[in-house]
């Protein structure tokens, strides 16, 4: 975080049962250039994914092993709040500006929503009929896109509103094998996601 100066990162250590984050502090000019702050086993089961940070940097979200999304100060390591989300997710969430969260995906996954309420999260919607595989890549307040399971073996590209999280539009992804590794959004609205097979799909704005 530029605001902050902290970096926050999971950690495996050897000879552990979990992982734990770890937050280090950027130092420019001074020796070390890092220093750890704080090391933290709040996240039930330990952090899965990446740790994904608020806009002000005061927060970092990260899933647990425990199913449930984790709010953590990023000043200290201490939980703020967490909320269940009853499946493991295996991709880090998103998070716009103004702190609307959507929950990481994969295996067994829906769409949630979470707003941070500051020393509570409130789930805003969830969708049971969509299971994302990827986390949800934002384009602006107004919309998100993921990939999500299309039938036993297909997978489409899933284009939501973040604020109800209807759907906008969809795009089958065709032959596509293995796990959706991301999607990125251009500056000129194009949209590229990929697979772990090799595959690369591009979208064009209409």
């Amino acid at each position: 975080s530029e605001q902050t100066g902290i970096i926050v990162l999971s950690l495996w250590e050897p000879d552990t049962e979990a992982p734990v984050l770890v937050g280090l502090r950027y130092r420019p000019g001074q020796n070390p250039v890092l220093s750890q702050e704080w090391t933290s086993d709040a996240v039930g089961g330990g952090p899965l994914a990446s740790p994904v940070l608020s806009a002000d940097g005061s927060t970092a979200y990260v899933n647990g092993r425990d199913e449930r999304l984790w709010a953590i100060n990023t000043a200290d390591g201490k939980p703020k709040w967490s909320v269940p989300l009853d499946y493991l997710a295996q991709t880090p969430p998103s998070v716009s500006p103004d702190g609307l969260i959507i929950a990481g995906g994969g295996p067994g996954a829906k769409l949630v929503a979470i707003r941070d309420g500051g020393d509570k999260g409130d789930v805003l919607w969830t969708r049971d009929d969509v299971a994302p595989l990827s986390t949800s890549s934002r384009a602006g307040n107004g919309v998100a896109y993921t990939v999500a399971k299309d039938g036993d073996t297909g997978q489409t590209l899933v284009v939501i509103d973040p604020a109800d999280g209807h759907t906008v539009n969809s795009y089958p992804l065709p032959q596509a094998t293995g796990w959706p590794v991301g999607i990125s959004i251009g500056h000129d609205r194009r949209v590229v996601t990929a697979t772990s097979d090799g595959q690369v799909y591009g979208f064009t704005p209409e």
